[in-house]
């Protein structure tokens, strides 16, 4: 691993809070109390007395922190066979180099648990955010395989979506981006998860995005309080009462869908190919006509189903726009390997689309939504080969965003190569390796192992459907012909999209 010193592509941006970004969204005249709001709450996180650090190696950073990105980058070169700790305002994270992925990717919740480091970073216990069993199979089987089967629905509501939130454009056109995606994702996840009608009811898609949004500001803003105070705060806190509103309008919307479900005596073949009875069928029987925990999980898959996809589309398009040279090169692939008006999408022909895929994972090495992946709370003492032993409770991840800039794993990474993966590909031995959605020890992004993002299949045909319709359909260029991309937003570990960046869009006369 080299140690040359680069400057980072997040080098610079403008710090805000992610709470306060994402609030905006669904509440622009309220942009200022919501900013003003977090800033305080943030900042009397930071003004409180520092806690232990603990953790193991070096610390880099400070408590107090807002921004861990220079720490991973140093760490990552610094550290490459050892660990090292980041002090983050929620607790100690230690970084494990990517030399012990296959001690730990595969094993078991009882000894590294993805679900309740899920709880424990955004207190689910008082927010309802976090992972269950059900949830991961149901995605990660029943969503993945049927994916050819449901793409004719995908096709149908990506026409409806964009008509709706973009229509005819005329003249060019300014939305903002973030928000028109959000719609868009929404729209189109909604009709997998709970069909038509109910996934364009206006107040279901609300509450859907919503969830996500309260749910990490309530967060935040719990982790302000010492801990014996949580269970009195999360009913002074507006965010935490409005998550817990969501869930029961939702339950109210869901509940004849799940009762329909109920003793219908279906074959396989007959019943609805959608995650209500995804759910139903992969739960335990005692909740399958338990209305309020059907309804969680399908806000729970909102939070990465809506916002995680919408963060990666948002950084293609931006991508694009700041590499304009790559519009006309996927405008041609798409033409080349796109259905007739008579046909639909497939496997087959979203596979064709390679460049587009090429660019999309280029996109994300640069701009990852988290640069930290495969975080894990241990649930009981880990000896590694090295012989150090991870002690019960500790908080572990690995520095996806760093590896994804290393040198000696991409040559020349500071330089955007909107191709580069598939020049990657098209070397013998790996026409396999590479995709989009291909994990490996130099591709972290999705995580690796056991929890690998199981929604990523899904999210990846998502992007490629609605991209293909939007470059087909639209020129695009930023907001008053600007050239240079909109700076993101570095929080945390977290790198997010300039959400008050807007895009132009022109119907075009092909």
């Amino acid at each position: 691993m080299s140690n040359a010193t680069l400057e980072l592509p997040f080098n610079n941006m403008p710090l805000a809070l992610e709470g306060s970004y994402l609030s905006a969204l669904f509440r622009p005249t309220s942009i200022l109390l919501s900013v003003i709001t977090l800033l305080t709450a943030f900042g009397l996180r930071y003004l409180l007395p520092g806690k232990n650090i603990g953790g193991f190696g070096e610390v880099i950073g400070k408590t107090g922190d807002r921004d861990f990105h220079d720490a991973l980058y140093k760490g990552y070169f610094k550290h490459p066979n050892t660990l090292f700790t980041i002090p983050t305002a929620h607790h100690p994270m230690t970084l494990v180099p990517t030399q012990f992925l296959d001690e730990i990717k595969a094993l078991p919740e009882s000894i590294l648990s993805f679900q309740k480091q899920v709880t424990a970073r955004f207190l689910g216990k008082y927010t309802g955010l976090g992972v269950n069993d059900t949830l991961v199979h149901s995605v990660k089987v029943d969503l993945t395989k049927n994916i050819p089967k449901i793409m004719g629905e995908l096709q149908d509501e990506v026409g409806y979506a964009i008509g709706k939130h973009v229509g005819e454009c005329e003249d060019w056109t300014p939305y903002p981006l973030y928000f028109m995606l959000t719609h868009l994702v929404a729209l189109l996840s909604g009709r997998i998860f709970v069909g038509h009608p109910l996934s364009r009811n206006e107040e279901w898609l609300h509450a859907t995005v919503r969830y996500t949004i309260d749910g990490f500001t309530g967060a935040e803003k719990l982790w302000n309080y010492p801990r014996i105070l949580h269970p009195i705060m999360q009913y002074l806190i507006p965010e935490v009462r409005q998550v817990h509103s969501y869930l029961s309008n939702g339950g109210k919307m869901l509940a004849p869908l799940i009762k329909a479900r109920q003793n219908t005596n279906l074959s396989e073949k007959e019943k609805p190919m959608d995650m209500v009875q995804w759910i139903i069928d992969n739960c335990d029987p005692k909740d399958k006509e338990n209305v309020s925990y059907v309804t969680q999980t399908q806000m729970l898959i909102s939070v990465v189903a809506i916002h995680t996809t919408t963060m990666t589309m948002a950084q293609v398009i931006f991508d694009l726009l700041a590499h304009p040279e790559y519009i006309d090169i996927l405008r041609e692939e798409i033409q080349r390997v796109k259905p007739t008006e008579e046909e639909a999408w497939t496997k087959a022909k979203i596979a064709g689309l390679r460049k587009m895929d090429s660019f999309m994972k280029e996109s994300q090495r640069f701009r990852p939504p988290g640069l930290v992946t495969m975080n894990r709370q241990v649930e009981q003492d880990l000896k590694l080969s090295n012989g150090l032993t991870l002690p019960k409770g500790a908080h572990i991840g690995v520095a996806a965003g760093s590896n994804a800039l290393d040198p000696e794993l991409f040559p020349n990474p500071m330089e955007f190569d909107g191709l580069r993966f598939l020049k990657l590909r098209e070397r013998p031995g790996n026409e396999n390796k590479y995709n989009f959605v291909t994990t490996g020890p130099d591709q972290l992004h999705w995580g690796v192992g056991t929890h690998a993002c199981p929604g990523r299949f899904f999210a990846s045909y998502e992007i490629k459907m609605l991209l293909a319709k939007l470059l087909t359909d639209y020129d695009i260029k930023l907001e008053g012909g600007a050239s240079e991309r909109p700076a993101d937003i570095a929080l945390d570990i977290r790198v997010i999209p300039n959400p008050m960046a807007k895009v132009m869009f022109k119907k075009r006369s092909v």
